[in-house]
């Protein structure tokens, strides 16, 4: 007979599995929009390199992460190491900072137009 533990461990994938399939056709079928999503919003439709950093540094995060979760003892989780979440924390800082420089640049443009 099969545990209940067991059980709910297959419901949780069937459960997981069922949404990534959801998501990866509503990308394929155009229902999830990606256009424009590594692209400045200042109108000039470049590439942002600051977007780019900050996707590609979260995705290392998560793929590490999973594969400790993966290796590590039924019933635990590990713990996430300091010098990731520095990696993350100065990612985001940067797509922080930048985000408001553009944002001030912009309001000292619409000052001296008036």
């Amino acid at each position: 007979m099969i545990s209940p533990t067991r059980i709910m461990h297959f419901e949780a994938l069937g459960f997981l599995y069922g949404l990534a399939a959801i998501v990866t056709y509503q990308l394929f079928t155009g229902q999830i929009n990606l256009q424009g999503l590594l692209q400045r919003k200042d109108g000039t439709g470049q590439t942002s390199p600051e977007r780019i950093q900050l996707l590609l540094t979260t995705i290392a995060a998560a793929a590490r992460y999973a594969a400790q979760v993966a290796q590590a003892p039924p019933g635990t989780l590990p713990d996430i190491p300091s010098d990731w979440l520095y990696l993350m924390g100065g990612s985001s800082s940067l797509y922080v900072v930048h985000k408001a420089w553009n944002v001030f640049k912009a309001a000292q443009q619409l000052g001296e137009k008036s």
